[in-house]
């Protein structure tokens, strides 16, 4: 069927280009903090620096310290702000990979699928580091290492996934209008209080629950949490789980469609 050779033709040019896109998400990483006195380190201080403002703001602030599910507030603000942050980076820099790129585009032949994928995987080295320091500071703070821990490897390996399929709409509807790029930075921040990641899901009921559980990143939140705090794993929710995928994939055809019908134009539009 013509609807799978879209998806199949990204991966076989990422899979026959895979040394020059792994190549590629090292320079994008290093361009990305070049000049900077620390480097690539900023990439690390940034966030703990937003987890302590978040903290300070939320728990000391307006909730007045406390705890969620018996566990401190603190680390379950850490354990659903880390996946988080992956998304938010990879939203705004998936979406404008081509654009932030377009000498590739306009003055070589490049393999152009390539291109969201180096710079999502740029972010992904950050994002592993990230997830190291928290494993140490649960570790520090009374919660050891478990067998659950290893699946943050799995919802790791799908915020890999998921964002780079969704780059793929994202990123081609960017370069036609630089409209798309503003609106996905607006979307960025909503979504933010929209996903129960400063919040707890228990506090909404019904069709409200649904709605909120609905929203893919929800399923990384939960599921950091579930590895470093809850020790739950993916497989105990099977539905949620196929729920997540089915939407990927839906994403994935979509996307490389997308992808497909306008990379002949991305160069006359750069």
């Amino acid at each position: 069927m013509n609807l799978f050779r879209y998806p199949w033709w990204i991966l076989k040019e990422n899979g026959v280009y895979a040394k020059r896109t792994l190549e590629m998400s090292f320079k994008e990483l290093h361009k990305r903090y070049s000049g900077a006195a620390l480097g690539a380190f900023w990439a690390l201080v940034r966030p703990l620096l937003f987890i302590f403002v978040y903290w300070f703001a939320v728990s000391v602030g307006i909730r007045g310290g406390g705890a969620i599910n018996e566990h401190p507030y603190v680390l379950y603000l850490i354990g659903g702000i880390i996946p988080w942050f992956f998304v938010s980076e990879t939203l705004v820099y998936g979406a404008k990979s081509l654009r932030a790129n377009k000498h590739l585009i306009t003055k070589m032949v490049y393999p152009v699928s390539t291109i969201p994928t180096f710079s999502i995987l740029s972010q992904l080295y950050v994002h592993v580091a990230m997830t190291g320091i928290v494993v140490v500071i649960f570790a520090l703070s009374g919660y050891p290492p478990t067998v659950h821990t290893l699946q943050l490897l799995y919802y790791t390996f799908c915020l890999f996934v998921f964002m780079t399929v969704l780059s793929w709409t994202t990123a081609a509807l960017a370069v036609v209008s630089r409209d798309f790029e503003h609106l996905i930075k607006s979307t960025t921040q909503m979504l933010f209080w929209l996903t129960p990641i400063i919040w707890h899901i228990g506090n909404v009921k019904g069709v409200l629950k649904l709605v909120v559980m609905a929203n893919p990143i929800n399923y990384f939140v939960s599921g950091y949490r579930d590895s470093l705090l809850n020790q739950r794993w993916f497989f105990d929710n099977p539905l949620y789980t196929l729920y997540f995928w089915g939407v990927t994939l839906l994403l994935a055809f979509f996307g490389a469609y997308v992808f497909h019908r306008l990379k002949d134009e991305f160069a006359d539009i750069l």
